[in-house]
């Protein structure tokens, strides 16, 4: 009686057992549901939320969340998902413009609670999607600012969207170094176009359209300079801000540490002019162009541009 009364105390205590493992189980599965990575509740929201921005909205067989980014892309493009940007921003159909109003609006709105609002998974779409349209994003961000009065247009499309919420948008794709990075990047090759067309001339006497030059690269590459330290100081642990340099560092172009610093002065901007001045032989005095060799007047003016957002 005695070992048939302890077998049947072991096999009521395995029963037991296994009712605690299964229990165990489901909870750990219902948490991993409502709080874990792709079946949460945010990520749901966050990928329902990025599929009510893109026409048509999401599948009827769903659709993941980067699946959306590289339709989103498409859809303000016109163009396959990573195509590289033309450096001249072609004119779009009216259509793609306001999909890229929409979407620049509602994470931008999004990101001024949540930084990081704009899903990892689609960072690099939308930093891409912003490239298509960098020139009349320098409109924006560069020499005229915001354009929602109707009162200005952009080239070549009328982007009509306030400063502001550019920042925003751009500041929650900044939470990716490398999708920054490739935005930064773009600009600045865009910044460099903008050197080179200047003519002797130009920097001899530092005429209106060197002036013009200067401020809207000091202005839009200072406006990039401000978010890219806004990230920056976003990360205080020393692993999250190593890890967003050494992203950056994938597609941007510079030392980060420096471009985004507190202290930062557009010093890299001014190396670019004087590039193109030392390939055109046009130097002036060091006493008169604070050592740089550029006429006093661009240095004026790449100041006053990055001044504005430090």
């Amino acid at each position: 009686m005695t070992e048939e009364l302890r077998r049947g105390n072991w096999r009521l205590m395995l029963g037991l057992a296994g009712m605690v493992m299964t229990l165990v189980v489901a909870t750990l599965a219902g948490w991993w549901f409502w709080s874990g990575a792709d079946g949460s509740a945010e990520q749901e929201e966050r990928n329902a939320f990025c599929w009510s921005l893109v026409p048509g909205g999401e599948p009827e067989e769903g659709g993941s969340t980067a699946e959306c980014g590289e339709a989103l892309e498409t859809a303000m493009t016109g163009r396959p998902a990573g195509t590289r940007p033309p450096e001249r921003t072609p004119e779009r159909d009216a259509g793609r413009v306001r999909v890229f109003e929409k979407v620049v609006r509602a994470y931008g709105d999004r990101v001024q609670d949540e930084p990081e609002a704009v899903p990892q998974e689609i960072r690099r779409n939308m930093a891409n999607a912003f490239n298509f349209y960098s020139s009349d994003i320098r409109y924006v961000i560069g020499l005229y600012g915001d354009l929602s009065s109707g009162m200005l247009e952009t080239e070549p499309n009328d982007v009509d969207i306030e400063r502001s919420t550019v920042e925003d948008f751009v500041r929650g794709v900044a939470e990716d170094g490398e999708s920054f990075g490739g935005i930064h990047r773009f600009h600045l090759d865009l910044a460099r176009g903008d050197v080179t067309e200047l003519s002797e001339e130009d920097f001899r006497k530092g005429t209106v359209e060197a002036e013009l030059a200067a401020l809207k690269v000091g202005e839009s590459m200072g406006f990039l300079d401000a978010i890219g330290a806004q990230a920056l100081e976003g990360r205080s642990d020393g692993g999250a801000r190593e890890g967003w340099l050494e992203s950056y560092g994938r597609a941007g172009e510079g030392k980060a540490e420096e471009i985004f610093s507190e202290d930062r002065d557009g010093g890299y901007l001014v190396k670019i002019f004087q590039e193109r001045s030392n390939a055109l032989g046009t130097r002036f005095p060091a006493s008169e162009s604070r050592g740089t060799g550029l006429h006093p007047k661009i240095i004026e003016k790449i100041t006053e541009g990055c001044a504005r957002w430090v």
